[in-house]
């Protein structure tokens, strides 16, 4: 059964106003309120820090969200006992993310202000490629509310603003109103940038001598970084007042350097304190160690001299050489009141890296379990048992917090529930099957329970979603959501149990969740098949590129190319995709549908034009 997308004039919108955002999560999300901790004992929580990172980047997360979004999120984090939500920001960096600033943190230096902004469906970062709405495919932007004047979606101060200066000063205003709220709500706010990291037009203006030859990272002892570094603190003390904490992260990507070349007070400081890293694996961890070392004791230091009420907590990734290895040596030589944390490896495969627990019994430490990862983001990612597990194992660590990152708001409910819930109380907490009821039960009624709770925790257990891809931090390719063998049969399955339930299911509100789910699965099944139809024509493109394939050949596959090509069920999946919005972050995602595969799409369709006519 498939469902007709409903078509709309170009000035209406499923989503338009605050109140609708606000009356769709208490129809749609019948646990999402004040009944959500219901259940809760008043015995204190086993976390003193329980919440959330939501990531900006993304058109998904709050890179597009508005004031009123953040507000019914914020109250949904209240009514579920959560008490922190933080929020990171880019200023560069290396590979991909070189000129990639977002304009929550103005870092002016020798009066040059950076090129900042967040993303639109008019930018051209993270493999999107730009794309106003109204050339959206198939109608879907129909479906997107835009402010007056603006022709890309995105949040509404980024695609009204007219200048550099009103990109800072819409996005730092909006997040003064973030905090605000939050702080009404009893929920503490963490503001987050990668230390060392500087945005790209600054590299012209300091000294040749600031960067470490070799590695060409900035030297932290130099006083042009010392006064890059004071430069972000104070903007961030001064534009947001009251911000309970500073979360400084060693960044993903910049570390894998050249070996450094030491030289002058930055070699003085190596030689004096690398013994707290004795125990590191590999060189280059001594000297990330040493390098982090030398700017978190500058951050530490200047908060106790200008914002002594401003916590400082400090984090990474946790894979492979990046934060884990320097940890030990970090914990030996900083002061005790510095939090650590450390995003779970894998994007969530695992737990939090055991060094977590040697670090906690000696200062508070965070675990970050991921509600998703990020290179499934056009996926449904059922984790709700291992999000419960990871967060008994924090606990049993003694951890004292857990935070949980992500990018969407609908998909990842199931995994937020779980989280949460578990938080409270780890102890106690239900058991994966049990979880998956609790949502099940809510959101679908008691009898779709019985079976849906088993199905999305068998997807779960093997894995079977999670070898999917659609990693929204590169442009499509025709590898995207393609199906392993054998998990075609077992999504039709599901597809056909839900459309079962959702005929015989007594309220309405339950028979829209069940679309919106069944929706789910039929996108998976609807991409793979797109993938695999569109892939002669994108592997042709490059062949010819190549100069492998030209002439009569070039004409003969491109007619082949081209019936695979047609029988593409390319607007199937877009009014399959576009039925099921009901959030911002699944605007983001139809978004991301149209900037990357419409696109491409678009393009193949070009080139065989033009190949079936090559001489």
């Amino acid at each position: 059964m498939v469902r007709s997308f409903p078509r709309s004039s170009p000035r209406r919108s499923v989503l338009v106003e605050a109140s609708v955002y606000a009356a769709m999560f208490a129809l749609l999300l019948p646990g999402c309120g004040l009944r959500a901790m219901a259940s809760a004992d008043d015995a204190p929580p086993a976390f003193a820090i329980r919440g959330t990172l939501p990531w900006h980047n993304f058109l998904s997360g709050p890179t597009a969200w508005n004031a009123s979004d953040y507000r019914v999120y914020l109250d949904d984090l209240a009514a579920r006992g959560l008490n922190f939500v933080g929020f990171h920001c880019y200023t560069g960096g290396a590979e991909r993310y070189a000129p990639y600033v977002e304009p929550l943190i103005r870092i002016q230096y020798r009066d040059v202000v950076p090129v900042a902004g967040f993303d639109t469906s008019m930018t051209a970062r993270w493999g999107y490629r730009p794309l106003a709405v109204r050339d959206f495919a198939f109608e879907t932007g129909n479906l997107f509310p835009l402010p007056p004047g603006a022709e890309a979606f995105g949040g509404d101060g980024a695609v009204t603003a007219r200048s550099h200066e009103e990109r800072y000063r819409r996005a730092q205003g909006l997040m003064g109103e973030v905090i605000a709220m939050a702080h009404a709500r009893g929920i503490q706010v963490a503001i987050g940038f990668e230390f060392g990291v500087h945005p790209p037009e600054l590299a012209s203006i300091v000294p040749p001598e600031s960067r470490i030859g070799g590695a060409l990272l900035p030297d932290p002892t130099h006083p042009a970084n010392i006064e890059i570094l004071h430069a972000t603190l104070r903007d961030l003390l001064t534009t947001y007042p009251g911000l309970d904490w500073v979360w400084l992260w060693l960044h993903e990507h910049s570390m894998f350097v050249a070996p450094p070349e030491l030289a002058g007070r930055f070699a003085e400081f190596y030689q004096r304190e690398k013994g707290h890293f004795s125990g590191a694996p590999r060189e280059h961890d001594v000297f990330t160690g040493v390098w982090s070392l030398v700017q978190i004791r500058q951050v530490h230091e200047y908060l106790s001299r200008h914002a002594p009420r401003t916590r400082l907590a400090i984090g990474g990734w946790g894979g492979g050489p990046q934060l884990p290895p320097v940890l030990r040596g970090l914990d030996r030589a900083l002061p005790r009141d510095i939090v650590f944390s450390c995003l779970n490896p894998g994007m969530g495969g695992s737990g939090h890296a055991p060094v977590l627990a040697e670090v906690a019994a000696h200062r508070p430490t965070w675990a970050i379990p991921w509600f998703e990862g990020d290179a499934w983001l056009w996926h449904l990612q059922p984790r709700a048992a291992s999000i419960r597990d990871q967060v008994k194992a924090a606990h049993a660590d003694r951890l004292s917090g857990v935070i949980g990152i992500h990018w969407r708001t609908e998909e990842i409910r199931m995994n937020l529930e779980a989280f949460a819930l578990t938080a409270r109380d780890p102890e106690q907490a239900p058991s994966g099957e049990a979880l998956y009821r609790r949502h099940c039960t809510e959101r679908y009624g008691a009898e779709a329970a019985d079976t849906l709770a088993p199905l999305l925790l068998r997807f779960e257990q093997e894995n079977q979603l999670g070898t999917l891809s659609s990693p929204e931090y590169f442009p499509y390719s025709p590898a995207w959501g393609r199906l392993p063998p054998g998990l075609e049969d077992p999504l039709r399955a599901a597809i056909a149990l839900i459309e079962r339930l959702e005929s015989g299911a007594g309220s309405p509100v339950h028979r829209q969740n069940l679309g919106w789910l069944a929706d789910n699965f039929r996108g998976s099944l609807l991409l793979d098949e797109v993938g695999r139809k569109i892939e002669a024509a994108y592997t042709l493109k490059e062949q010819y590129l190549r100069g492998e394939m030209f002439g009569t050949a070039l004409r003969e596959q491109a007619q082949a190319a081209r019936a695979q090509f047609e029988t593409a069920p390319i607007e199937e999946l877009f009014r399959t995709f576009a039925r099921r919005v009901r959030s911002r972050g699944e605007l983001g995602e139809l978004s991301s549908l149209n900037q990357k595969l419409w696109l491409q799409h678009r393009e193949l369709d070009q080139f065989l034009r033009e190949a079936a006519a090559h001489p």
